[in-house]
């Protein structure tokens, strides 16, 4: 493997005139009232909502499949598809009660209904290898800490199971689809429940273990899991033999699953440890990141920055790496190079994990994220850049910090490049070679709400890209137990329905969409572009034509589909 040396900068910026992209919305619908929100379901259909229903289109042709006028009033937070099933869960409250009512995608018709909660809807979990649902309320939407309820309901039949009240006082975050005048809060500031057989791991105020077929609990390890308002600055709990392991305030925990008998704390690390991944006997703690601030409405780096190696028998501290600067991404392992990538806001490093005591970097090389407009920007709409090496990377003209782009996150491209994001960057590393690849930058537009749109695209495209390494594995062992016991035709036909649409990713271009501003002849305004994520070559582009856009993007077919007022167009981004 070559060494990293003396890198020269080969800077090529492509100054041709942009390639012709198709233009124009494939088709239009009209509600005829205000949409007041727009999802695109794991299906592909789109499902919209005014005041007074909910629709649901054919996104190839904009067709009406279905119209629910009986649902009237719902918020965006009261939504919930539950993955890897056909069913949308509505949830509507009045005079301290909730009415559940599971919709199904495909003909949108009720699968089943219940008015038996109590309280408004803050978290909807399904465990699919228990044909299972549990959903999580407070005694109303507005409250900040509660004792949650929580119904475990069959999924495919809605037979009532059980209920209980959770055993502690549980810290609630602002939902991410709160209404503009009511707040509302709910569990997404925490990571999802862990399952085992018939055990559930909550790591909502501790860890607490719950027995799925009674709802009983087992045992609880009470303590504070709070950031402040950051949300999910906590890992997801995992389990390892006899040890569920838990991260909170920087802090890592083993406990013993069977007894709830806490082995080992470790040291405090000062920072949120958002990611844990075990090999043998270690435990990786990624310390700092990037985290929402449902206060603040805005996302803020909290620091320290780096990875620290814990013992899993003693939880004493193996190694610690703390220089990493201006931002983190998460912790991808390069086994058969003994390494651990991540990125800062100004370099690639390559971590080595045979180290003891003091860690040793197997290579670091300097890339800047920070926002970039150039002459080729405005010739092609968009800037791209070939890197034979990097000797300043994506170093902007502004040296103003509030300019600056952080890494957020690293994926895996099919041609075994890691490719890092930041908000507007785009940045494809060889770990192999240890040379950056391609990188792209984007400028952004002039629009509200612009952090929060690209920050869900980063983390949406995290997603995607797990789906189409994976291809499908959503229904999971539900899907088998289901189709063992022929409980129900209509999630065999959507799991199959899902398994083609999924499929269909190992044969397309996997693409990354940013909003940014373009060009279309004269106009010019904020819009879409699609990157192609293996060669970073710009393969599509959309202008949008409004100051506030909203819309969501298709990444399987490379639609986009726009709400503006009473309207959603459908445009073709591939």
């Amino acid at each position: 493997m070559r060494k990293p040396g003396v890198l020269f900068l080969a800077l090529l910026i492509v100054c041709s005139a942009a390639p012709a992209f198709a233009t124009g919305a494939t088709w239009s619908f009209k509600l005829g009232e205000e949409i007041k929100w727009l999802r695109l379901a794991n299906s592909g259909d789109v499902i919209a909502a005014g005041d007074s229903s909910i629709v649901c289109l054919d996104p190839d042709t904009g067709q009406q499949k279905w119209k629910r006028d009986d649902l009237q009033g719902i918020s965006s937070y009261q939504a919930e598809e539950v993955e890897g099933t056909p069913f949308l869960i509505v949830s509507k409250n009045s005079a301290g009660s909730t009415k559940i009512s599971v919709v199904n995608v495909q003909s949108g018709q009720n699968e089943w209904a219940t008015d038996k909660i109590k309280g408004a809807t803050i978290g909807i979990f399904p465990i699919y290898a228990k044909d299972m649902v549990l959903i999580f309320t407070s005694r109303s939407s507005g409250e900040a800490r509660t004792k949650p309820g929580m119904y475990a309901f069959r999924l495919s039949s809605g037979e009532a199971l059980w209920d209980a009240e959770f055993a502690d006082r549980v810290d609630l975050h602002m939902a991410e689809k709160h209404g503009r005048f009511i707040q509302h809060y709910d569990l997404s500031g925490h990571m999802d429940p862990v399952t085992e057989g018939d055990a559930i791991y909550f790591t909502y105020a501790g860890v607490h273990k719950y027995d799925l077929t009674s709802g009983k609990l087992l045992w609880g390890v009470p303590f504070d899991v709070t950031e402040g308002k950051l949300k999910r600055a906590n890992a997801q709990a995992l389990i390892n033999g006899d040890i569920v392991y838990s991260s909170s305030k920087g802090q890592l925990r083993a406990i013993d699953k069977n007894s709830g008998e806490v082995k080992w704390t470790s040291a405090d690390y000062g920072a949120g440890i958002a990611e844990m991944v075990i090999k043998g006997n270690v435990t990786y703690g990624r310390m700092g990141g990037e985290f929402f601030d449902d206060k603040d409405r805005q996302w803020k780096l909290k620091t320290p920055l780096g990875v620290a190696a814990i013992s899993t028998v003693n939880g004493q501290m193996i190694w610690k790496y703390d220089d990493a600067h201006d931002g983190i991404t998460n912790m991808v392992f390069v086994d058969n190079d003994k390494t651990i990538l991540i990125s800062d806001g100004k370099n690639v490093i390559g971590l080595d994990t045979t180290a003891e005591g003091k860690v040793k970097e197997a290579y670091k090389l300097k890339i800047e994220f920070k926002q970039f407009t150039s002459a080729a920007q405005k010739a092609m709409k968009v800037g791209r850049f070939a890197l034979g090496g990097v000797g300043g990377g994506l170093k902007g003209l502004s040296q103003d910090k509030k300019n600056e782009d952080r890494p957020v996150a690293i994926y895996h491209a099919e041609k075994g490049f890691a490719v890092i994001r930041g908000r507007q960057n785009i940045v494809a590393f060889d770990p192999a070679e240890r040379k950056i690849v391609w990188a792209t930058s984007f400028a952004p537009p002039g629009v509200s709400n612009f952090e929060m749109i690209a920050m869900t695209a980063v983390f949406a495209l995290s997603y995607a890209n797990s789906t189409f390494v994976a291809a499908n594995t959503y229904a999971g062992t539900f899907t088998n137990s289901a189709a063992n016991n022929a409980r129900m035709s209509s999630l065999l036909n959507y799991s199959n329905m899902l398994s083609k649409r999924y499929s269909a990713t190992k044969v397309t271009d996997f693409a990354a969409y940013m909003l940014t501003t373009v060009e279309e002849g004269k106009e010019k305004g904020p819009g879409i572009v699609g990157v192609n994520m293996e060669t970073g070559e710009t393969i599509a582009q959309i202008l949008l034509k409004q100051k506030d856009p909203d819309y969501v993007v298709d990444m399987v077919t490379g639609r986009l589909f726009d709400r503006r007022k009473d309207t959603i167009e459908a445009y073709s981004i591939r």
